[in-house]
């Protein structure tokens, strides 16, 4: 048995490395020793060791989004397993690939009483991509390995990209020599999209002047492809941080930067677009969705794989490739009068204005200083991970537009704020460039066994804690004000995180001015370093009406 059980698990890992897996996460335990073994082995697979599965299941997720193609997470049994889930079902809605592969006790073990032995089939659900779990127990003959890893990898990349599981029910002993024959790997090719049909988006747009609003989207080649349809057709971009867009030496010239804040002073409805065309998921920016959601106009909303449309906005389905379909309209739409482009142009420009002008006059720390400061401080080639509740907020009404190349990342398939960290490491550790990563002091707290996993492998990356003691993010909700508000949404803490990090071996300082904390945004560390920003909830929530009034102010002047 036990030469069956290092055989297989051999050759299901050198056929995941003969696919293009080439990061495998590890966490210890005695039932998975031969998939751990064989990843170990394995030369063309970094094998990342984690002391936990939820941390590690969340780098490894960082790893995917980061490079966009699976990574292998791997647990022993029991509760272990479980602890997959919160990452699981991330990459299901962020469409991350993933390769979960649980060992387990053999099936006639289970519900036995066996230790560390729960039902372990179909662990997640409908979590998975394409409903693809399977269970099994490596017998004689050993099952077609190959065969089993390009299924998982094929459901892992979609379309659309998810996690896929298999279980596999390691008997007794664990311990032996592969047989070497294994099986060769299979090819794989990415599958087409399908190309688009242009003369319904053409006959729902007619002559009309419009927008494009692109949410977050990881298609590189959907950047090139707004830029020449906006540039063709004289329509601004309202992006996404989370779209590529934002930042980058690509022609920005009619992207818009501070759409959030448009559209939250009725800038939007006071110009009213005469079409949409929509690509990505649901933007950042609630008061654009809310204005979608509102409007009756031609809404065209190209969409590969799947269906994303949860304000029901879209008239128009266009189940297609969305670089091709820019590119194809591009051509075929007729361009706005030039004013159109010059009074959005104008616009975003005095929003910035507004913005800098105001934050000149507000002492730091704020909050939304830490996230303009991105725009200007952070080297070239940065990729910023953005934890959900505010700091993506910010960054999307605050950070406006760089001509640098800073990629920003997120775990928006739920808005989630556990394994945000974990994630930030991940990506960091398998990509080059500097990496940062701007938490909350919640997410922080979700994850401060993260540290651990930075300092013990010296990844460098800097976090930016930003401290308000608390969830900041209820005080913007109709919640504030209850009874129960304080302990049950506000949650304080009181934790100071730089003497926690030193305590865990992490360089760690509190940042109290704007200059220090772009001097420092500019330096890369060589491991990973905490910069703690601390700011009063109350006071935040000020300082956010303050800059959404001097914008309203400068655009409704204009």
């Amino acid at each position: 048995m036990s030469a069956i059980n290092a055989t297989f698990a051999t050759a299901l890992v050198d056929a995941l490395a003969g696919l293009g897996v080439r990061h495998a996460c590890i966490t210890p335990g005695s039932r998975s020793t031969p998939l751990a073994l064989a990843l170990a082995d394995q030369p063309g697979i970094t094998d990342w060791s984690h002391h936990d599965e939820r941390s590690s299941a969340f780098f490894g997720l960082g790893i995917a989004r980061a490079t966009r193609q699976p990574v292998v997470l791997v647990t022993t049994s029991g509760t272990a397993a479980a602890e997959l889930l919160p990452a699981v079902v991330e990459a299901r809605y962020g469409r991350v690939p993933l390769i979960a592969i649980t060992a387990d006790r053999p099936g006639h073990l289970r519900d036995l009483g066996a230790p560390q032995t729960i039902d372990q089939r179909n662990l997640f659900g409908g979590m998975v991509a394409g409903s693809w779990a399977v269970d099994l127990s490596p017998t004689e003959p050993v099952p077609e390995a190959a065969s089993l890893a390009t299924a998982l990898f094929v459901a892992a990349m979609g379309p659309p990209p998810g996690a896929a599981h298999l279980n596999v029910g390691f008997d007794e002993p664990l311990l032996g020599d592969p047989d070497p024959s294994a099986p060769p790997p299979v090819a794989y090719r990415t599958p087409a999209v399908p190309e688009p049909d242009t003369d319904g988006i053409r006959e729902a747009l007619g002559d009309r002047k419009g927008i494009l609003v692109i949410g977050p989207q990881d298609s590189p080649g959907v950047v090139a492809a707004a830029t020449t349809f906006a540039a063709a057709t004289r329509w601004p971009i309202i992006a996404d941080p989370l779209s590529g867009l934002r930042a980058g030496k690509h022609d920005r010239s009619s992207v818009v930067g501070h759409g959030d804040l448009l559209a939250a002073a009725g800038w939007v409805e006071r110009v009213a677009p005469e079409a949409i065309i929509r690509l990505g998921a649901l933007p950042t920016s609630k008061p654009l969705w809310r204005w979608m959601e509102d409007a009756s106009l031609p809404h065209v909303f190209v969409e590969p794989h799947g269906w994303r449309d949860p304000i029901s906005a879209a008239t128009v389905a266009v189940p297609s490739d969305p670089a091709a379909t820019l590119r194809a309209l591009s051509t075929q739409v007729p361009a706005a009068p030039s004013e159109w482009h010059e009074a959005w142009t104008a616009a975003d420009t005095a929003a910035g204005a507004a913005i800098e002008a105001t934050l000149g006059e507000t002492p730091f720390p704020n909050e939304p200083a830490v996230a303009r400061a991105l725009a200007t401080a952070l080297p070239d080639a940065a990729t910023v991970w953005l934890a959900s509740s505010m700091p993506v907020r910010d960054a999307d009404s605050y950070f406006g537009s760089s001509p640098k190349d800073i990629r920003f990342l997120a775990n928006r398939g739920v808005n989630g704020i556990d394994g945000f960290v974990s994630s930030a490491l991940g990506s960091a550790a398998a990509t080059d460039g500097p990496t940062v990563a701007v938490s909350g002091d919640l997410s922080l707290i979700h994850d401060l066994n993260a540290l651990v996993t930075a300092r013990r492998l010296g990844v460098p990356i800097t976090i930016i804690v930003v401290n308000n003691d608390g969830g900041g993010i209820f005080h913007f909700l109709p919640q504030r004000g209850h009874a129960h508000f304080e302990r049950h949404f506000a949650t304080p803490h009181g934790v100071h995180f730089v003497p926690v990090a030193e305590a865990l071996g992490i360089e760690a300082q509190e940042v109290t001015d704007v200059g220090t904390f772009a001097d420092l945004l500019g330096t890369i560390p060589d491991g990973p370093r905490l910069l703690e920003v601390r700011t009063d909830r109350e006071d935040n929530v000020v300082v956010h009406q303050r800059l959404q009034e001097a914008v309203r102010r400068a655009v409704a002047a204009g």
